[in-house]
């Protein structure tokens, strides 16, 4: 399974490849469809943007870089999906964590990327989560679990909403948006996990502003995209947590 689900990250990473040069584009821009050098548009199935197409990251026309490079999303896919693969079961939960995760690494990178968190993948990624834990308690009939599971993913919700109202240069809407899928998956095996996941993403944040700090590469109160260290304290705890999520 581990070494299934890790070949299957290489595919998928390929495939966020396309989403996410579509959509790392700034607020209120249209999803990326050309070139920004040459202007160039090549669309694969009249809908899906050329990187698809495109694993050397660049334009055929004018040879500028577009996207992550090489490889990146690709190898990070499945290498978490691998590692989930190793911990989370049974198999409905896994598949919530796998379709989360891999939502996770397309949207880490746009907000390095642009700052931003679209819509069109978090939307997703609450769904899917939930949908896929939903069929995990018909299944198993542990609906207290998917109970948990939706008052986790509420409840840090609304702890990102409050901090977003209170002070918009610590957290923005996208981010609240995130916490909803995050919470979600993180309270399904229990209340402990989801304050693992969320106090370890603070950590890491706190971490890495500090460390710009201290390198002289910020200044206080600039602003810093915290959705990779929501994604990456979430998928730690997960990954730190004993077989059988």
């Amino acid at each position: 399974m581990v070494a299934a689900l890790a070949a299957a990250g290489l595919v998928i990473g390929r495939c966020l490849r396309a989403v996410v040069v579509r959509h790392a584009a700034g607020a209120g821009e249209p999803p990326a469809s050309a070139c920004a050098q040459c202007g160039q548009s090549v669309r694969v199935a009249g809908r899906v943007p050329w990187p698809a197409a495109a694993p050397r990251g660049r334009c055929p026309a004018c040879r500028a870089g577009i996207g992550p490079r090489p490889l990146v999303l690709e190898l990070a896919t499945a290498a978490l999906l691998g590692a989930l693969a190793a911990r989370v079961h049974p198999g409905l939960a896994l598949a919530a964590a796998c379709w989360l995760g891999a939502c996770g690494v397309a949207l880490a990178w746009i907000d390095v990327a642009v700052q931003r968190l679209p819509d069109p993948l978090t939307a997703p990624a609450y769904a899917g989560t939930a949908g896929l834990l939903l069929a995990a308690a018909a299944t198993s009939g542990h609906w207290h679990d998917l109970l948990r599971a939706a008052l986790g993913g509420a409840a840090l919700t609304g702890a990102y909403l409050a901090m977003a109202v209170i002070s918009r240069s610590a957290v923005g809407f996208g981010d609240v948006k995130l916490a909803a899928s995050l919470g979600t998956l993180l309270a399904w095996p229990g209340w402990r996990m989801l304050i693992a996941g969320a106090v370890a993403g603070f950590l890491l944040g706190a971490a890495y502003g500090i460390g710009l700090l201290v390198a002289r590469r910020a200044t206080r109160g600039q602003q810093i995209p915290f959705g990779p260290f929501m994604i990456a304290g979430a998928f730690l705890a997960v990954l730190a947590s004993g077989p059988g999520f």
